[in-house]
């Protein structure tokens, strides 16, 4: 794992401790970074523009968090309104994205390279009982109990860990963790029925002589036990991972499962169990929709099983016998879907777009009924950054820009008069929000735009990221598909 003294400036980081496992999926979609990077509007790590999460705060929805590319964007007025964290006051960068939970008493969770954190303020990210050990996976149940799954591998005095811990205090405190997997297993997903706090699934692998096998597990008693469920029966490859997608509401024993790179390429598929993981039923693609891409499921209160996929189309299975599915017309396109206790749901859509991936005109857009959609978020209206005090790598690092170093050593050296972090966002995504004045010309962009064009001028999205210095940096570091792992908020 990463201190939070040294930070690597490449984007390679590996917190599981076998970079492997994380670089052979990472090179099967260097071709498609290329086409991303080099002509799409591209982030401050190299990355395009993208939302990979959306996280409503429990009880309170109109609170609202929203992970990105290019750090986390958070909502006050149920989108009316975003304000931008970078990824360096979350401890996170390169193409890690956090698993995020909005605890109902307005504390942000994170799985970060500095472990699992906890924000209560707004503004500082910060260590809980378990120091920096390193948790894959984090949700919520509809009590509001916080469960976090450990996948921290052994070293030079660390044991490991591969428990799932639990906190009915708001993270306060975590009981002593029940014992799922083994030490080096990895956790993709940990997922509580949206409405049996008691009821929890958990799934991810592990490698034994470099042969990788799929464990899937539940809790009949809200994380205190688990039991393995059957993981046989899937069509998958050297470099799937299954991934617990939705539970559905009011029958916690029908349970669904997404399958990634099932040929080794790009395909997914969904699978269903209705005796809470005996046994299980491919549900898509079917024949009808040969769907070969990443795919995002949300199982809704009405009964309704959507599927989306961020350039193949949407796709719905009425309730309450899923029986048949239909495309739906005109859909956005989409990497992640969550709904909410309204009935909306919300979609992460293409900003910008690039080649392969038309553009929504928006990040984030939202429907009640699968025909007329809403943009909430477009990234140019982003309304500036989270006003911190000085002092936080908030205001010093994420507007001002002071370089690691500096800010580690003694915080009070990072005075600056331009704040750079900001304004490099802002014309890199043409950000027209008024406040924090930026100059016409400032010498460099940010600080943590690793390979990007350095030349002088602030004056356009173009200047920060495009043309060949981008196409070179997608050459080098590859890309992932984003991936939602909340589908229902508790």
């Amino acid at each position: 794992m990463t201190s939070a003294a040294v930070r690597p400036r490449t984007v390679f980081v590996f917190p599981l401790g076998d970079g492997a496992r994380y670089a052979r999926v990472m090179i099967r979609h260097i071709a498609l970074a290329v086409l991303l990077g080099a002509t799409g509007v591209a982030s401050a790590n190299g990355r395009p523009a993208g939302t990979s999460t959306i996280t409503f705060r429990q009880n309170a929805e109109q609170h609202i968090l929203a992970g990105m590319t290019f750090g986390l964007l958070s909502s006050k007025d149920n989108g009316a309104t975003w304000q931008w964290m970078c990824e360096k006051a979350v401890l996170y960068g390169g193409m890690y994205d956090p698993d995020y939970v909005y605890h109902r008493g307005g504390a942000w969770f994170a799985t970060t390279f500095d472990g699992a954190l906890v924000n209560r303020d707004g503004c500082v990210f910060q260590p809980m009982q378990f120091g920096k050990k390193f948790f894959s996976s984090v949700t919520q149940g509809p009590d509001g109990a916080i469960l976090m799954a450990a996948a921290d591998v052994p070293g030079a005095g660390n044991p490991g860990d591969a428990k799932i811990y639990r906190s009915t205090d708001g993270g306060m405190t975590f009981n002593n963790g029940a014992t799922a997997g083994m030490i080096n297993d990895w956790y993709n997903s940990l997922e509580v029925a949206p409405t049996d706090a008691s009821r929890v699934y958990l799934s991810g692998y592990r490698i034994t002589d470099g042969i990788r096998s799929w464990q899937i597990y539940k809790s009949l008693n809200g994380g205190t036990s688990f039991t393995p469920v059957t993981s046989t029966g899937f069509t998958t490859s050297e470099n799937s991972n299954i991934d617990v997608v939705g539970i559905k509401v009011g029958t916690p024993d029908t349970v669904f499962v997404r399958v990634t790179i099932t040929d080794g390429s790009l395909g997914d598929a969904i699978w269903r169990s209705d005796n809470a993981g005996q046994s299980w039923t491919k549900i898509f693609p079917t024949a009808t929709f040969p769907v070969r891409d990443n795919l995002s499921l949300v199982a809704r209160a009405n009964g309704d099983l959507v599927i989306a996929s961020s350039n193949s189309g949407m796709y719905v299975a009425r309730g309450p016998t899923n029986a048949t599915w239909e495309m739906v017309a005109g859909a956005p396109h989409v990497n992640c879907l969550v709904e909410n206790t309204a009935g909306e749901l919300w979609a992460c859509t293409q900003n910008f777009g690039s080649p392969g991936f038309p553009s929504d005109d928006a990040g984030i857009m939202k429907t009640t009924n699968l025909t007329s959609w809403t943009k909430v978020l477009r990234y140019q209206d982003i309304q500036g950054p989270i006003d911190c005090p000085v002092g936080t790598r908030q205001h010093n690092q994420c507007v001002y820009d002071c370089p690691d170093a500096t800010f580690d050593e003694n915080p009070a050296l990072c005075a600056r008069e331009v704040p750079k972090g900001w304004c490099g966002l802002k014309n890199l995504y043409g950000i027209t929000w008024p406040g924090l004045e930026c100059p016409a010309v400032f010498d460099s962009p940010p600080e943590n735009d690793v390979g990007v064009s350095k030349k002088p001028g602030c004056c356009s999205a173009g200047d920060y990221g495009g043309g060949s210095a981008t196409l070179v940096l997608a050459l080098g570091v590859g890309t992932v598909i984003l991936r939602s792992r909340r589908r229902r908020i508790r």
